[in-house]
C-alpha cells in the first residue's frame, strides 16, 4: 500500500493527534486492558520507509503508548475492508516500530514488537483476529495474535455505553447507503438517529464526561466521513448536510464563547472572594484572633498569604 491517504485514515490520525485520550478505551476494548481517561497519551513518529523494490515512504496510523510505560507500544490500523495484505503491513509498520525502540548492549539486541491491532469499518461475519508466526533461523517460533474491531458489530447504544466515542465518526459505515438513498424514510431514519446523537454528547459535555472540544471534533469527522461515503448518493448527501456540517460547527463556535465567558466569571468570582477572604483574615490577626479560631472559618493558604501582608506591612516604615 502507498502512502495514499483516505478520508478515514485522515479522520482517524486527525482525532488521534487533537484528541488523544478518546483512543484509550479503544485500547481497552482490543487488549483487554484497564487504563483510565486520565492516563497519559504519547504520540510518536508514523512514518517509515519500507524497502520493496524502491524506497516507499508508509505511514501508519498509530505509534503510541498509554501510562507510563513508553516502552510498551500499540499500534491499530484504520483498515476499510479485508484484504490479504493488511495483515502483511500491520507486520511491517510492527518490525519498524521495534526497530526503532531497540535496545542493545554488548552482545544482545531486545526487539520488542508493539501490542498491534485492526479496526475494520467494513466486515463479515468471518473477518476475525489474525495470529501471526515468526520463525526464527534457529527454528524456534513466535506466535501472537492481532486482535480486531469490526464496526459492523457495534451499534450507536453500544458505542456509547463502552465509551468508545472514538468509533462514533465511523458509524457511518454501518448504514446501506444505495438502499437508503432511494427511500426517504430511512434517510429522516438516519438524521433522528444523528440529531439523537448530538443530544447526546452534548448531555456528555455538560456532565464533564467529554469537552467542548472533544465533541466538536467528533462531529467534525462524523461530517467528513459521511460526506466520502455518501458523494456517490445524491438524495443521501442531501440528507447528511441537514444534521452535520455548517449549522453543527456555528453551533459549537458559539457554545464554546459562551462556555469560555462563563469560565472567566468563575474566575472572576473566585479572585473577589479571595480578595475578601484575605481582607478579613488581615484585620481578625491585627485584632489579635487567635489562629485556631480563623482557621475555623478559613483555609490555612488564605491564613499564611494574609499573615505574610502583615507582616511586610509591619515592616514597612512609618510616615512622621
Amino acid at each position: 500500500m502507498s502512502n495514499s491517504n483516505t478520508p478515514y485514515d485522515d479522520a482517524f490520525r486527525t482525532l488521534l493527534t487533537d484528541c488523544s485520550r478518546l483512543i484509550i478505551p479503544v485500547v481497552n476494548v482490543l487488549f483487554d486492558g484497564n487504563y483510565g481517561l486520565d492516563d497519559e497519551v504519547n504520540l510518536f513518529q508514523n512514518e517509515s520507509f519500507i524497502t520493496a523494490g524502491n524506497d516507499e515512504k508508509r505511514i501508519t496510523d498509530s505509534n503510541f503508548s498509554v501510562g507510563p510505560n513508553i516502552h510498551q507500544r500499540y499500534h491499530i490500523e484504520c483498515q476499510c475492508k479485508p484484504d490479504g495484505s493488511v495483515i502483511v503491513r500491520v507486520f511491517e509498520y510492527a518490525t519498524q516500530i521495534a526497530i526503532s525502540t531497540a535496545v542493545s548492549d554488548t552482545d544482545n539486541t531486545s526487539f520488542n514488537l508493539p501490542r498491534s491491532g485492526i479496526l475494520y469499518l467494513h466486515s463479515t461475519k468471518n473477518t476475525k483476529e489474525h495470529t501471526i508466526t515468526v520463525v526464527a533461523p534457529n527454528g524456534k517460533k513466535l506466535s501472537y495474535a492481532v486482535p480486531v474491531i469490526r464496526m459492523y458489530d457495534y451499534s450507536l447504544e453500544k458505542l456509547i455505553d463502552k465509551r468508545l466515542w472514538f468509533l462514533i465518526p465511523f458509524y457511518f459505515f454501518n448504514f446501506n447507503l444505495e438502499e437508503m438513498d432511494s427511500s426517504e424514510e430511512m434517510i429522516q431514519e438516519m438524521q433522528k438517529t444523528y440529531r439523537d446523537l448530538w443530544d447526546k454528547m452534548d448531555s456528555f459535555v455538560d456532565d464533564g464526561v467529554i469537552t467542548e472540544f472533544e465533541k466538536a471534533a467528533i462531529k467534525a469527522m462524523c461530517d467528513k466521513v459521511a460526506e466520502a461515503l455518501s458523494n456517490k448518493y445524491r438524495n443521501v448527501q442531501k440528507g447528511v448536510e441537514t444534521v452535520m456540517g455548517g449549522q453543527v460547527l456555528d453551533y459549537e463556535a458559539k457554545r464554546i464563547a459562551r462556555e469560555a465567558a462563563k469560565e472567566a466569571a468563575i474566575k472572576a468570582e473566585k479572585a473577589t472572594t479571595k480578595k475578601k477572604d484575605l481582607e478579613a483574615v488581615k484585620n481578625m490577626i491585627s485584632f489579635g484572633v487567635s489562629e485556631e479560631k480563623i482557621l475555623s472559618k478559613y483555609p490555612k493558604s488564605v491564613y499564611d498569604e494574609a499573615l505574610k501582608l502583615v507582616e511586610q506591612e509591619n515592616n514597612q516604615p512609618k510616615e512622621m
